[in-house]
């Protein structure tokens, strides 16, 4: 592998990284961005909806930008945009709350347009047999950061930085981004007209608009609605609960992301010998159990213990929905996985807003009672898609048998 394909890998890797960063600090930056704008707590929660909305919003249009302009060009656009709002919102010690909702919205917007750049130039790069790989490996790397950013904004509020220095902090990986870009050589992409001619020669089309489908894409919305609402709210949970100092109580997120690198690594080997199906209603049963002990326990330190185990087993959830899922459709076009992944980001964008109302009324408790029931209703849906093909499979079967 030559020396410009590793570093691509490694842009497309920092492409997931950089959204990590921002996602996964959310939890830990409520309650500054609370101080500093002169709002309440769950009106902070809200408030991160549009940058969840913006990655959603930018999934869109990348749609619409990748297969049009050269990847080099979108990335530079991106990226150099990116850094600059994260210069302004630094800078510029603006403490509107509209000021902040831009800057929110406007940076999901670029790492939404980011991401699908990453898979893009993944895809280019490797060859089916080894893409999967690839991807998990983007996984890992999302987890990385997801470990990294939130533990480094903790020193930085410890240290009374503000918050926006701990967002500040992954323009460094968008920079390096952006350097590569006057640097690399990145491939072409396919042009319209070779489009054109595929299309052409592509298999007739599949009706992938199935109850399954149906139930397998809001099964994995409610999955990444219930894993934001409790990395949202958790160190809260912990500090007024729990009675934890904030220091203590942003490890959570850390906790939670930490070892989900060494869960996604264990599953990859575990589906080799393994059945998938087993597996994920496995992996959903411990989350459920892990998640009650989370609701019911007094104690801070078990409560971060168990957020450990809580990462390491079930951060694997989604992956393996996805797998499921795209198996749903016999020979199913890749229009199908693009369905179950925008449905699922549905969830990752409303959860703030919806557990911050909830929490609004119910108090902060009742996130985790949220985070409770949001694995048991899981449960339930997976299991219905997965009762439901093995009844249409016997259909199929017994059909065939009396033919």
């Amino acid at each position: 592998m030559g020396i410009n394909k590793v570093l691509l890998t490694m842009v497309a890797f920092m492409t997931y990284m950089v959204m990590s960063g921002l996602l996964t600090q959310i939890g830990v930056l409520i309650a500054p961005v609370s101080e500093y704008l002169n709002i309440s707590i769950t009106q902070a929660a809200s408030l991160f909806s549009l940058l969840t909305g913006g990655t959603f919003a930018g999934t869109f249009v990348a749609m619409l930008v990748y297969g049009r302009f050269a990847l080099r060009q979108i990335f530079k656009v991106n990226y150099a945009a990116f850094i600059g709002l994260l210069i302004l919102m630094v800078t510029l010690d603006n403490r509107s709350q509209g000021s902040v909702s831009f800057y929110l919205f406007s940076l999901g917007l670029c790492c939404g347009v980011g991401l699908a750049g990453g898979a893009v130039l993944i895809a280019n790069l490797y060859n089916e047999q080894k893409r999967a790989s690839a991807f998990l490996a983007t996984d890992c790397s999302f987890s990385l950061a997801g470990f990294v950013f939130p533990s480094l904004a903790v020193i930085l509020l410890s240290a009374n930085q503000l918050w926006t220095i701990s967002y500040g902090a992954v323009g460094i990986l968008a920079l390096l981004i952006l350097i590569a870009c006057f640097t690399l050589n990145f491939p072409k992409q396919p042009t319209p007209n070779n489009q054109e001619s595929q299309e052409d020669k592509a298999e007739p089309k599949v009706n992938i608009w199935t109850p399954r489908v149906f139930i397998m894409a809001i099964a994995l919305c409610c999955y990444l609605t219930t894993q934001t609402t409790f990395l949202t709210w958790a160190p809260n949970y912990l500090q007024q609960a729990l009675n934890l100092e904030a220091s203590q109580a942003a490890a959570a997120v850390g906790n939670y992301w930490g070892p989900s690198i060494f869960g996604l690594l264990t599953v990859t080997l575990l589906v080799i010998k393994v059945p998938t199906r087993p597996l994920l209603l496995a992996v959903i049963a411990i989350a459920i159990m892990l998640s009650t002990l989370l609701y019911t326990t007094d104690d801070p330190d078990w409560f971060l213990t168990v957020t450990l185990g809580l990462g390491l087993m079930t951060s694997c959830i989604f992956k393996l929905g996805i797998s499921v899922g795209s198996q749903q459709i016999t020979n199913a076009p890749p229009i199908l996985v693009t369905f179950l992944l925008c449905s699922a980001t549905v969830g990752s964008t409303i959860a703030p807003a919806l557990s911050a109302l909830v929490v609004e009324h119910f108090g902060v408790s009742s996130a985790m009672l949220m985070t409770v029931l949001g694995f048991v209703l899981v449960a339930i849906l997976m299991s219905t898609c997965l009762l439901l093909e093995q009844k249409a499979l016997t259909t199929h079967t017994s059909q065939g048998t009396s033919v």
